[in-house]
């Protein structure tokens, strides 16, 4: 199990104060709940606390008076681009005495429980982060670009992820008590995968519209308004075609499902009028031509699109 704590901090370094050791505290009671969490768990169970910042993180230990007479020396752990990760464990003595004492006095002051045992699990790591939000959104674009190549939309892919994420932050936990059971405050990787799902057949239509617009808008009269907004209209059709409850576009769903036409004519507006003419033909339904052309479209690539 893998838990993490983010923080920036603003044009200064991490040092080991009271901030930080207000955070340390937090993330060593994390760990407590975890091991106490009712979820099943392995004999073998593990979890690490992890710490991360995009400043740097200097632990630094200097001796007083008496400690220098008795030999000691100044120490300094400094995390940044260099040096990104290090364990608690592995902290020199003197470093870990420092954050083992400042730490238990603020939970004394804060009348917190003082978890020493969890600070056999804890990581500190710096991350190159950008500072921004629109930098890091950038950055966030640049590694799905680069790590999901097979993505056509990136930008969209990182919107449509963080909502996710969003959807789940914005969720109260019950009795304000976090549990690794809770489902609600989960995303989960079947989620995620969905949503890259999403993302690639919504560009696989635009590419299609784009690239048989010119016919497909003569064929079924679609306005000059909805060509220019094509995008936002053919994202409305899926969330359409998602509602059980929108009835008409569930058969047009089913019905494209069911019939593969594409082996049937040589043109894109050729198969499309096919659709629409034997929709019409066999279904009493009330959408206008447009209307069925989109939700042809979009069901036959959602179901028929894996070639394009």
């Amino acid at each position: 199990m893998h838990s993490y704590q983010a923080k920036k901090l603003s044009g200064k370094v991490w040092t080991i104060n009271e901030r930080f050791s207000e955070v340390i505290a937090k993330m060593l009671d994390v760990g407590n709940d975890l091991r106490n969490d009712p979820a099943p768990k392995c004999q073998n169970y593990t979890h690490e606390l992890t710490f991360v910042s995009n400043s740097d993180i200097e632990l630094k230990f200097t001796p007083n008076q008496k400690e220098r007479n008795d030999g000691k020396k100044e120490i300094i752990t400094l995390l940044n681009e260099q040096n990104c990760k290090c364990r608690y464990d592995s902290f020199p003595d003197d470093i870990k005495d420092k954050i083992t004492k400042k730490v238990d006095s603020f939970c004394d002051k804060a009348k917190l429980t003082f978890h020493k045992h969890e600070l056999a699990n804890l990581h500190i790591q710096w991350v190159d982060f950008p500072r921004t939000k629109t930098a890091q959104k950038d950055g966030l674009v640049g590694l799905m670009r680069r790590k999901f190549q097979h993505v056509s939309d990136p930008f969209a892919a990182v919107e449509l992820l963080l909502s996710l994420f969003r959807e789940v932050e914005a969720t109260y936990n019950q009795g304000k008590v976090i549990t690794l059971l809770d489902s609600s405050k989960r995303v989960e990787g079947d989620e995620i995968r969905k949503a890259i799902d999403i993302i690639e057949t919504e560009q696989k239509t635009f590419k299609l519209w784009r690239d048989h617009s010119t016919k497909l808008a003569r064929k079924f009269r679609v306005p000059i308004g909805i060509q220019n907004s094509h995008e936002n209209y053919i994202r409305n059709t899926f969330e359409l075609l998602k509602d059980m409850m929108n009835n008409e576009h569930q058969i047009i769903k089913s019905f494209v499902k069911d019939n593969d036409y594409s082996m049937n004519f040589y043109s894109h507006d050729e198969m499309f009028e096919a659709y629409v003419s034997d929709i019409k033909r066999k279904i009493s339904i009330n959408l206008n031509d447009i209307d069925i052309f989109f939700s042809t479209l979009c069901a036959f690539v959602e179901h028929h699109g894996e070639a394009l």
